[in-house]
């Protein structure tokens, strides 16, 4: 089902300018570190946020991370590693535990959240796929489709009252039902601009190739992109960027028109696209003197990342970020060297 075509639209550089001109001229704001959880276990760290508001940001991650090694003879050595999963969320004052259900040796993998009442969790354990739903009040365990259910990295993608679930499989789940879709690739990505505008890619199976759909509120079709732009970087109501390989620019959606971007001088970050159409990356913040980079529809700009990221034992840890919606500001979360969990924002 899933194929490339051919039939693009380029835009040119002044319509990106336009649809960028509320941040072209905007001021750096330096990023900061800011109050994080507190009163983890040891061996604590941060891995995944995603924001619904400024008074509403949920952050997951992990406490009490332990290791056993093994060895036996004739099979070798290994180690049994066990950790107590925790979620919290800010409600612009302070940090409440929002732990999920059977948090014990659960291995969070993505958080999303599209609304108050629609934050979604998933994470792997004993080897099995693990979801969850907040709805305001309380957590429920939801049973995944059996196209899903062995699949132990979920990403999720919360739109409305609902949530798309990949990895490999692609489901989707509203009103309370699951809804699978039998792709002809394994589903790698999966980001909404909107409800009715959600972009996927992945791998073609049998002839191997990538491939790149489109959801348009009803069904999956072939996404009509720029040639050669195979691989899907983001997506958000700033739109959708494509790279793909031997490219010397990115490709940005808006407006159903694509524009050529220059690359950064890094990418080491995922991408992220704020509500003012910025565009977000940055170098690897394990090392020293990282940076964010920043496109503000004509020139990427750099910021200082305010603190080392680092990972906890057995090389547990992780860095994320996200857009705060209704602002043009970012929020991170991530594990500090040596353990313990950190978070930052440019938030003035």
């Amino acid at each position: 089902m899933i194929g490339m075509k051919r039939a693009w639209m380029i835009g040119a550089v002044a319509a990106l300018l336009a649809g960028l001109a509320s941040p072209a001229h905007a001021a750096e704001h330096p990023w900061r570190t800011t109050d994080a959880p507190s009163g983890l276990w040891p061996k604590a760290g941060l891995t995944d946020v995603t924001a619904i508001g400024p008074a509403n940001i949920w952050t997951a991650g992990f406490e009490g991370h332990s290791c056993v090694d093994w060895s036996w003879p004739g099979m070798g050595a290994g180690s049994i590693c066990s950790s107590n999963a925790i979620v919290r969320q800010w409600n612009g004052t302070a940090w409440q535990n929002r732990n999920p259900p059977g948090a014990w040796n659960l291995e969070i993998q993505d958080i999303d959240a599209s609304a108050p009442g629609n934050v979604w969790l998933s994470a792997s354990k004993l080897g099995q796929g693990y979801l969850a739903r907040w709805d305001g009040t309380r957590w429920s365990q939801i049973e995944l489709p059996e196209s899903c259910k062995t699949a132990t990295y979920l990403q999720l993608e919360a739109v409305n009252g609902g949530v798309w679930a990949i990895n490999g499989c692609l489901a989707r789940w509203q009103n309370g039902t699951w809804t699978t879709y039998d792709m002809d690739a394994f589903i790698h990505r999966i980001h909404a601009v909107s409800e009715t505008d959600v972009w996927a890619d992945g791998s073609r199976l049998g002839p191997y190739g990538p491939a790149i759909a489109h959801w348009n509120g009803t069904e999956w079709s072939d996404a009509d992109v720029p040639d050669g732009y195979t691989d899907l970087l983001t997506a958000g109501p700033g739109g959708v960027l494509l790279s793909g390989p031997g490219k010397t620019t990115l490709m940005l959606r808006r407006a159903a028109t694509w524009t050529p971007i220059p690359k950064p001088p890094s990418a080491h970050l995922a991408y992220r696209l704020t509500d003012d159409g910025s565009l977000w990356t940055g170098t690897d913040p394990t090392k020293p003197g990282a940076l964010f980079y920043r496109f503000d529809g004509s020139t990427w700009h750099s910021t200082p990342i305010p603190a080392q990221s680092g990972t906890g034992p057995r090389n547990r840890g992780g860095f994320d970020y996200t857009p705060i919606p209704g602002t043009p500001t970012m929020y991170a979360a991530t594990t500090a060297p040596g353990g313990g969990p950190l978070t930052m924002t440019n938030t003035p």
